[in-house]
């Protein structure tokens, strides 16, 4: 199977880096990069969002150069790949997604602030695309689902690990025309997005929760592919 995951971004250190030694020397560093995106409200006022990006690599090269000049308020340009990671906190499972840059990605110091935030993807949903109306908004729709996207590599236990990225869209010809008759689970779809972070409140606990996404803005922004069938074998 194709697979594809990349992520480019531009924007402002939140904090100093965090740098960490692991056991057996291995370093990590990690960054919050804050991108912040302009959006019409519902009554045509600009305002702007920001959202925060959480960058990890275990590059000795690329921890160097975070270490030397990651500072707060720092502008930085990262590539790398959107990863899955969760944890147990207080007999809950917590999700969130990172940037991690290997050998195949990078980090840049600029000299001026800039805003980037491109993602691309391939990979198979994991079930059909949830599409549901929102109340008092029109008739407008909003759809989601969950992509997966290989490593491309074998773990320790020989299995071949996937990321899970979720994925909304509220383009109303993307849902009605592609998402509606085409995204169903298993289908391999090519996705052109941006990276987004979502808060809601949870009504039984009061707990501020952040939803972490792959939002599509453009009406071409999720296609599905064409797939060779298989030729049945001989009898």
């Amino acid at each position: 199977m194709f697979d594809l995951n990349s992520i480019i971004i531009a924007g402002r250190l939140g904090g100093d880096a965090e740098i960490k030694l692991l056991s057996g020397g291995r370093r990590v560093a990690t960054i919050n990069v804050a991108i912040d995106r302009n959006v019409k409200g519902p009554f045509g006022k600009w305002r702007t969002e920001t959202h925060w990006c959480r960058v990890v690599t275990f590059v000795p090269h690329v921890v160097d150069l975070i270490e030397e000049v990651g500072k707060k308020g720092a502008p930085f340009f990262v590539q790398g790949a959107l990863r899955a990671r969760s944890w147990e906190q207080d007999g809950e499972t917590r999700h969130m997604l990172e940037i991690e840059v290997d050998g195949n990605g990078g980090v840049m110091p600029l000299a001026e602030p800039m805003i980037v935030n491109a993602v691309r993807l391939v990979g198979r949903l994991g079930g059909n695309a949830d599409i549901k109306t929102l109340p008092g908004n029109g008739g407008s729709k909003i759809a989601t689902m969950s992509v997966a996207v290989g490593r491309g590599y074998k773990d320790a236990e020989g299995n071949w690990p996937s990321d899970w990225i979720r994925i909304v869209t509220f383009q109303p010809s993307l849902i009605d025309k592609t998402l509606a008759k085409q995204a169903t689970k298993g289908r391999l779809v090519m996705i052109d997005g941006g990276f987004r972070t979502r808060e809601w409140t949870d009504p039984a606990t009061g707990e501020i929760k952040t939803f972490y996404e792959v939002e599509v803005e453009n009406s071409a922004g999720i296609v599905p592919v064409l797939e060779r069938k298989k030729e049945k074998a001989n009898a």
